[in-house]
């Protein structure tokens, strides 16, 4: 038998466990902001597996788990990243099961966060674990980093530990849902931009006294409904959608019976690779300051939220890509294609401000069942990502990689 043999045999016999520790957190409602619990039992079975673990705060009650596995030689470093925090579950009455059941039904686990992404943030240390039962030798470093806060932007999470000097790393893999049908080498980067409009109240009587600011905004958002329409048709990559630019949320006016004096566009624009977020902010304010040019009423505010995520971009050679279609290739006997995510996951943060490539692969069919009701995966597929994690780790790490 050899080396890679006794891996996959391995995770096998660990299958039961891998499956009630899945269970166990599942069972555990980690809605973002309520990580704690999570946390604690993350930490404890890192150390029941033999993994140091730490117990990292990035605020009060707001913690993160980082555990080490390392070689008995020098070596590189692999990161494995996954959110501890979830989505509420929505209206119970739409689940065919309690949404933290954590039950098993017809080979399917069920609960919020079995693929939003629990199974994938547990699949990291279960490979680790395999890989010391199965007595198979790694050379440097496998860092396990579980975080909190990554539904509303990872500040606590991924950030934090980038910033704090917690996440190094040679290549890292996330383990985001791709269903096991693609690793994901390129994200769109999200930008969030508030352009606010004035007018000028009055009595909803005598409107010709007033500046209606709706009505302003409306011709606003046909110019950028317009600019939508050429970004979408002309930027584009072949792993995901083209990019976008749409309106969000429009908030203005007080009353029914009151002119408008302010309403604000909340706009949502999608990068893709070769795009900026610099360049696409000075694309909407030159619509607006034309707009301004013909209109000598249209007065505007544009203002960056805090909020963004940059684009994401791995290259196909990258070293982490390579070993993970081979594992996956060994596992499931056939090509895993390269594919991407027009949504956002930590591993932009990875790629772009940690620096590491950070592809993308996990359990679970993110478009069907991510943050709906009913949400559930195959269990056969928590094992068999565990396994191609644990492969990966060896064709990367392993003292004699073949």
């Amino acid at each position: 038998m050899n080396i890679e043999e006794r891996i996959i045999e391995q995770v096998e016999r660990n299958r039961d466990e891998i499956l009630a520790f899945v269970q166990s957190v599942v069972r555990i409602p980690s809605v973002t902001g309520h990580e704690e619990e999570i946390a604690k039992a993350v930490y404890a079975k890192m150390r029941e597996c033999g993994i140091e673990a730490e117990y990292l705060e990035a605020a009060p009650h707001r913690p993160n788990v980082v555990g080490h596995y390392r070689g008995a030689a020098p070596g590189k470093i692999l990161v494995f990243n996954g959110h501890m925090d979830i989505c509420p579950p929505g209206p119970e009455e739409e689940w065919d099961f309690d949404p933290y059941c954590g039950d098993i039904h017809d080979g399917q686990l069920w609960g919020r966060g079995t693929v939003d992404m629990k199974s994938g943030t547990c699949g990291g240390a279960m490979a680790v674990k395999a890989l010391k039962d199965a007595g198979v030798p790694i050379k440097g470093e496998v860092l396990l980093t579980c975080v909190c806060d990554e539904e509303v932007g990872s500040i606590l999470g991924t950030q934090w530990l980038i910033k704090n000097g917690r996440l190094k790393g040679d290549f890292a893999i996330n383990c985001e849902a791709t269903n096991l049908q693609t690793v994901d080498v390129i994200h769109k980067g999200i930008l969030r931009v508030d352009i606010t409009v004035y007018g000028r109240s009055i009595h909803g009587s005598r409107p010709w006294l007033g500046i209606n600011a709706i009505d302003k905004a409306m011709a606003l958002l046909q110019r950028l409904n317009k600019l939508g329409e050429e970004i979408y048709a002309t930027r584009t990559n072949p792993y995901v959608h083209p990019a976008t630019l749409n309106v969000g949320t429009i908030e203005g006016g007080t009353v029914p019976n009151m002119i408008p004096g302010k309403c604000v566009l909340k706009m949502n624009r999608r990068l893709v690779p070769g795009e900026t977020k610099e360049a696409a902010i000075e694309e909407m304010r030159a619509v607006c300051e034309q707009l301004a040019q013909e209109d000598r009423e249209f007065k505007y505010d544009l203002a960056v939220d805090s909020f963004e995520m940059p684009i994401m971009y791995t290259p196909d050679d990258a070293p982490p890509v390579t070993a993970i279609r081979r594992a996956h290739r060994r596992v499931h006997g056939k090509e895993l294609p390269i594919g991407g995510k027009d949504a956002g996951t930590d591993a932009s943060w990875i790629t772009y401000a940690a620096k590491i490539p950070c592809p993308v692969y996990g359990p679970g069919d993110y478009l069907r069942y991510s943050l709906g009701p009913n949400e559930h995966i195959p269990v056969d597929d928590i094992v068999d990502a565990v396994k191609v994690y644990a492969l990966a780790i060896y064709y990367l790490l392993g003292e004699e990689p073949q």
